[in-house]
Order: C-alpha cells, then sequence, then structure tokens
C-alpha cells in the first residue's frame, strides 16, 4: 500500500491516525480493504475517475505571515507603489514604468559583473534594493534575523523568473542566508513562489522570505514576509497578512481551489478578488486591504471606501491545463502608537558609496524632512538610518537638536559646505583606508560601542564612526522602535562619466 492509499483510507474513516502512523513509518499493516459495495471498476477506469488525494499542507501560523515590504514598478504607472496606486485610481497619467537608473555601487556590486548582468537582473535588484531600504531591513536590522541555527541574516529569497539562477544571485549579492529557490510556472509564477516562502515560514526554515519576480513586459513586484508575531514585536510596518495559499496543476480535471480557499476566510468578510498576472493581482490587493479602498472591478466603475470590514481578499491565477496558485491576504491590524520623541541631542550617522551618493542621498533626505507640516522627530530619524541602512565607506556625522537643523545640515553638506549650516557636518572618505581601528565582529568591541551608546558619548562614536568603525550595529540602546519609512538612498547613473567622476 503506498502513502496515496492510505491518506485514502484515512479521509474515508478506515484508517485511525495511529494506524496511518504506523503504516507510514513502516511499523504496522493495513487492515483488510473492505468488501466492495458494488461491481468492481476497471483499474483503467478508475484511474481516470478518481481525483488525486494529496495530503493537506500544515496550516499557515494562526496570525498568518505580514508583508512588510511590497514595492513594484509595472507599464503604465511610476515606479514603487505610490505611483502604481495613483495610477490605478487614475488620479496620475500612465508612467513609464522604473525609470530610476541601476547603481552597482548601492549593492556592492563590481563594475564587470555589472556590465554582465541581464537587464531583467538589474530591474529586480534595483527594486529589491528600494524594498528593503523602506523596510528597514538594509543595515543593522536584518542582521537579527536569525534561523534555527542561530545564522544571522536568515531570509530565504523566492523567485518568479524565467532565468533560474536569479535567486542564486540575489542571495550573494544581498548576502541572505536562508532557502534560495527561483520558479517558473508561466503566469502563477510569482503566486506558486509566495506559496513556497510561506510554506519556509511556516516550517521555520527561515526568519524572513524576500519574494521577487516579474520581467520587463510585465512589470516586476517585490515582497518581505515574515511571521505576523515576530513582526509586530519588531515594530515593522504591516501592510497587510497572507493567511493562507495553495498551488498547484488541476491535471485532467478542474481545480476547486478557489472555493476551498474561501472556506478559510470567515464567510461573512465582504471578500475582493483579484485574478490576472500574480504579481499585478497580489500587488493590486495588498494596496487595496493597506488602504481601505476599493479600485474599480467587476461592478464597480470607480474607486471607493472598502465597507469596515474584516477586509479579506483573494489573489490567484487559474488558467485551464496550466499551473495555479492563490493566496488569501487580510487587512493589516492597527498601526501601534508612535513613542514619544526622545529628548535630544541626537546624533545622526549617514553612509553611501561614493562622495557624490552621500551629497545626492543627503539633500534627498533634507527634502524630504521639509515637506512635512510635521515631520518625524530627529531621535526617530537617527534610529532608522542606524539600524536600516547599510554601511558604506563615505560618511557624515552632526548632532542635532530637531528636524530643522537636520534638514539645514544636510542642505548645506549637500551644496559642500559643511561648516555653513545650522550644525557642522564632519564627514569622511574611507575607500582607501585600511582596517578600521576596532575590530567590529568582536564581541568585547560591541559592547564597548554598546556602553558608548548608552551613555550618549556622541564625540567618541563620531571619531569612531568616522575612522571605519561600525558604530550602527553596536546600538542597543531601548526596546524595538516602529520601522519609520525613510526616502530611499539616491542611485546615481551608472555611466563612463560618473565612473570618472567617483
Amino acid at each position: 500500500m503506498d502513502n496515496r492509499e492510505i491518506l485514502t483510507r484515512f479521509k474515508s474513516g478506515a484508517l485511525d491516525r495511529q494506524q496511518v502512523l504506523a503504516l507510514l513509518t513502516g511499523n504496522g499493516q493495513a487492515p483488510a480493504a473492505p468488501a466492495p459495495s458494488q461491481a468492481p471498476v476497471p483499474a483503467k477506469a478508475l484511474a481516470l475517475s478518481q481525483a488525486p488525494v494529496a495530503a493537506e499542507p500544515p496550516p499557515p501560523p494562526a496570525d498568518g505571515c505580514a508583508v512588510v515590504a511590497v514595492d513594484c514598478a509595472f507599464p503604465g504607472a511610476a515606479a514603487g507603489t505610490a505611483g502604481f496606486w495613483e495610477a490605478a485610481l487614475g488620479a496620475a497619467p500612465a508612467g513609464a514604468g522604473d525609470t530610476a537608473p541601476f547603481d552597482p555601487a548601492l549593492l556592492r556590486i563590481g563594475r564587470d559583473e555589472a556590465d554582465a548582468l541581464h537587464p531583467e537582473e538589474r530591474l529586480l535588484l534595483h527594486r529589491v534594493h528600494q524594498a528593503l531600504e523602506g523596510a528597514g531591513y538594509a543595515g543593522a536590522r536584518l542582521d537579527t534575523l536569525t534561523g534555527p541555527d542561530g545564522e544571522h541574516r536568515a531570509v530565504g529569497v523566492f523567485t518568479a523568473t524565467t532565468r533560474p539562477h536569479t535567486s542564486a544571485l540575489l542571495s550573494r549579492v544581498l548576502d541572505l542566508r536562508g532557502p534560495s529557490r527561483n520558479t517558473d510556472t508561466g503566469d502563477s509564477s510569482f503566486l506558486t513562489a509566495v506559496h513556497q516562502a510561506l510554506g519556509a515560514l511556516r516550517t521555520g526554515e527561515c526568519a524572513a522570505a524576500l519574494v521577487a519576480g516579474g520581467d520587463e513586459r510585465e512589470g516586476v513586484a517585490v515582497l518581505l514576509l515574515r511571521p505576523s508575531a515576530a513582526a509586530r514585536a519588531a515594530g515593522d510596518r504591516v501592510h497587510a497578512v497572507l493567511t493562507a495559499s495553495a498551488a498547484g496543476h488541476p491535471g485532467r480535471g478542474t481545480s476547486a481551489l478557489r472555493e476551498r480557499l474561501r472556506q478559510r476566510v470567515p464567510p461573512t468578510a465582504p471578500g475582493l478578488d483579484e485574478e490576472g498576472t500574480g504579481a499585478a493581482a497580489l500587488v493590486r490587493a495588498v494596496l487595496q486591504l493597506r488602504h481601505g479602498v476599493l479600485l474599480p472591478g467587476p461592478g464597480r466603475e470607480r474607486p471607493g471606501p472598502w465597507p469596515e470590514g474584516p477586509r479579506t481578499a483573494l489573489a490567484g491565477v487559474y488558467e485551464d491545463d496550466a499551473p495555479y496558485a492563490a493566496v488569501a491576504l487580510r487587512e493589516p491590524p492597527p498601526a501601534p502608537p508612535e513613542p514619544a520623541e526622545e529628548d535630544g541631542p541626537h546624533l545622526v550617522l549617514l553612509s553611501a558609496p561614493t562622495p557624490r551618493h552621500l551629497a545626492a542621498t543627503a539633500v534627498r533626505l533634507a527634502d524630504w524632512l521639509t515637506s512635512f507640516e510635521q515631520a518625524p522627530g530627529p531621535g526617530a530619524v537617527a534610529r532608522e538610518l542606524r539600524i536600516g541602512r547599510a554601511v558604506h565607506a563615505c560618511r557624515l556625522a552632526v548632532v542635532v537638536h530637531d528636524t530643522a537643523e537636520l534638514a539645514g545640515a544636510l542642505a548645506a553638506f549637500a551644496r559642500g559646505d559643511a561648516a555653513s549650516g545650522p550644525r557642522p557636518v564632519r564627514h569622511a572618505d574611507l575607500r582607501e583606508a585600511g582596517e578600521p581601528l576596532l575590530a567590529d565582529r568582536l564581541p568585547e568591541t560591541r559592547d564597548y560601542v554598546a556602553a558608548l551608546w548608552r551613555g550618549r558619548r556622541f564625540e567618541q562614536l563620531t571619531r569612531l564612526w568616522l575612522a571605519g568603525a561600525d558604530v550602527p550595529a553596536g546600538d542597543r540602546t531601548g526596546p524595538p522602535a516602529p520601522v519609520l519609512e525613510l526616502p530611499p538612498s539616491a542611485p546615481l547613473p551608472d555611466t563612463p562619466e560618473a565612473r570618472r567622476a567617483g
């Protein structure tokens, strides 16, 4: 008796759980099959008429898996979720997709390797970097994601492309150390990759899962997933919660996938069905849940408010004689209250691959800070820059008391006059420097730097930072704070002229 027959008898009630366990482990014998109540059916006819029986996968965590980062670039919309959402609402003219330059320096990719990358790989790497920075998982916070063996940066990579080595490329470039798999099942590829990522999170293979896929023609999408309980504890921003998924092929018959997933969603919930290319369908569903707004669709000519919840959605790809996949979602939980801003002053640290990158990112951050009627406090900005961003060789440091001082100091630095702002900005270019004065990976070093942070020894921390020490990695002050979504680092064109300019 094979495993399929064992499971069939278990579902029919002919075997109890102990008998099934004994048979599957080879420690028991099956009872005699019950006598048939009708004439036997020929074996060939039986094989064609019976639907295959497969074991149901373990259920996802009771509170699901949180989408803590989402990014996209689709034709007809400006790159990013804001551009896609505005285009979907009809509030913006059609965009040209992702027009930002691919910048290998931000990803620490050598020029020879960058020149050899396929355009789709360049696009995907750029959008993944944008997503990780937006979610605050491009720096020290990423190191806190540990696997079952204690390995840091335990993030699985699940890609959906026609290029089989894409997942390995992302894992290596981003130094992500979880499982790495690529999927190519046609239109259902992206949702199938999400299904695999949820399975890896469910079994504990990784602490987080990065899902990325698409192509130049259809566009690309990126998600970062974490178990909901872990996301809440870390202060992650949750865009939606994935509650269930399924993927497979209907064989010669038809699939009851949609009905099966609907049974896992509360029947009283006003559900939403999104179909089409998997990446776009899922991103549309996530954004509608995040904003509480229904986009135009069947029975809806214009966008409108989504009635109060619980709000649920189902994103799926269903095609005859092709692999299918579907993901069930629900709205995110209410965001936690913002913590009170700590009293100043605050030490703000910023880094970038080159001086030109540093100036461009500084002015982008200054412009962002001055765009608010009530901007985030400098303490929250400083903390997010320390733990959410990667550390590069070109660095600046400034001590400020309020947001206006920070914006003014960054703008003055970007103009090339670091001393003329409301607070002097100190900076260093360490691209040609040797080993830092402190061995960053030693626990004694981390303890020393942590003591400086606790004591608010900003002068000593600034000196260490500008001498090459990984000062942000030693910041252990206070409990996890909510992620603050900052503007991403400024990419610069990778042209011969830009390379000569440094």
